[in-house]
């Protein structure tokens, strides 16, 4: 798909299903069909305009059987952890069995850690205003564009250290700032993962499942048979 894009300059490619009788497609898609009918497209006589994208991570944050990471407190499961409940691979389905399976155990753990712990803490009360000239949908609409196209389906070392540079020239400026709408605090978290993205792409030199280096397109196990946990 990426590569007809690039040929074609379209930001898009076609799918075409015209030749499946209309009210099979009506009957067997009844959802895509009210989704594609919202934007003016009846794929049951035209090609539905389709791109590539990304909806979860590979990898997350590294935790134990519990589903605690190396942050007191802080627990994850599902599409956003590292469990290696299913090994390397994240296949069809997989993310609901890590659910069930992987949320009631770190949901159990955390319940029973929070009865131990007393009552009261400290909650985060400041509130600040980004300064003037700082648009938050800009920059994060900026990061977005960046990774798409540097840390996209297709990647090389030369194009990962610019995406690097570029946003740690952001974080320079974002990572330094407190902010009164969780649009910040989520800039900041977009920002750091995105930095810890494009450093790990730029260090495997290999290309293994989804991670396509350009510049190194084989796969190599003896060097890279391995996960890359980035610790603080």
């Amino acid at each position: 798909m990426l590569k007809q894009m690039l040929k074609t300059g379209d930001t898009q490619v076609y799918l075409d299903i015209t030749h499946i009788p209309r009210q099979q497609v009506m009957r067997q898609f009844p959802g895509l069909v009210a989704l594609c009918r919202k934007f003016g497209v009846d794929w049951t006589r035209h090609p539905i305009p389709v791109r590539p994208a990304a909806h979860y991570m590979i990898g997350g944050v590294k935790v134990d059987l519990d589903g605690r990471s190396s942050v007191a407190g802080l627990y994850a499961a599902g599409e956003c952890a590292a469990t290696g409940f299913h090994g390397a691979n994240r296949l069809a389905s997989n993310s609901l069995l890590e659910c069930l399976v992987c949320g009631r155990r770190a949901g159990r753990h955390a319940a029973g850690r929070a009865k131990l712990k007393p009552k009261g803490g400290h909650a985060f009360s400041q509130r600040f205003q980004p300064p003037d000239g700082v648009d938050l949908e800009d920059l994060r609409n900026s990061l977005r564009s960046l990774m798409w196209r540097e840390v996209g389906i297709e990647r090389d070392g030369k194009r990962l250290a610019e995406a690097d540079e570029r946003m740690t020239f952001w974080a320079s400026t974002v990572m330094r700032m407190g902010f009164a709408s969780p649009a910040g605090w989520e800039l900041q978290n977009l920002v750091t993962v995105g930095t810890l993205m494009a450093r790990c792409a730029a260090r495997r030199t290999e290309s293994r499942g989804v991670h396509y280096r350009s510049d190194f397109p084989k796969r190599n196990d003896r060097a890279w048979r391995k996960h890359l946990v980035v610790k603080n």
